[in-house]
């Protein structure tokens, strides 16, 4: 494989790849691509044939479904095309990390359950249920003050 580096300060960076198949290491150079475009401020959410601007105030929770993210706004999930990490990156004070794999907007949030083992339970006000990790339960009860 050859490797060309062109250093221009007044060039708009990208990255190209010419390659006879996709390799591993193509689809390494593709997710770090992936990782470095940064959150704009404006998010969209598909669902299906749709693209739809979402609104943050109205986002109840990001979170994760078989390897993809998807954001909640009422009962629609939406898949955003940017990780759980650049997200919480991004976002203001109303979300919060509830577990790996959810953001959760403190605004929308109905409840907390105490199951028998001590584990919290989240209820949205659209009915979503997800679990606080062990792990995000101090950081959590810090930002709400209990």
């Amino acid at each position: 494989m050859k490797f060309y580096l062109k250093i221009d300060p007044d060039a708009e960076e990208s990255v190209s790849v010419v390659c006879g198949r996709v390799s591993e290491t193509v689809k390494r150079i593709e997710a770090l691509c992936g990782e470095a475009e940064a959150f704009d401020g404006v998010l969209y959410g598909v669902d299906g044939d749709e693209v739809v601007p979402l609104e943050l105030s109205e986002v109840i929770c990001f979170f994760t479904k078989n390897n993809k993210v998807y954001a909640f706004v009422g009962t629609h999930e939406y898949a955003v095309r940017y990780r759980i990490k650049q997200i919480m990156e991004c976002v203001d004070d109303r979300f919060v990390k509830i577990n790996q794999g959810c953001i959760a907007n403190v605004r929308q949030i109905q409840k907390f359950v105490v199951s028998f083992g001590g584990a919290l339970k989240v209820v949205f006000k659209n009915g979503y249920t997800d679990y606080v990790s062990r792990r995000e339960t101090a950081n959590l009860k810090r930002r709400l003050g209990l």
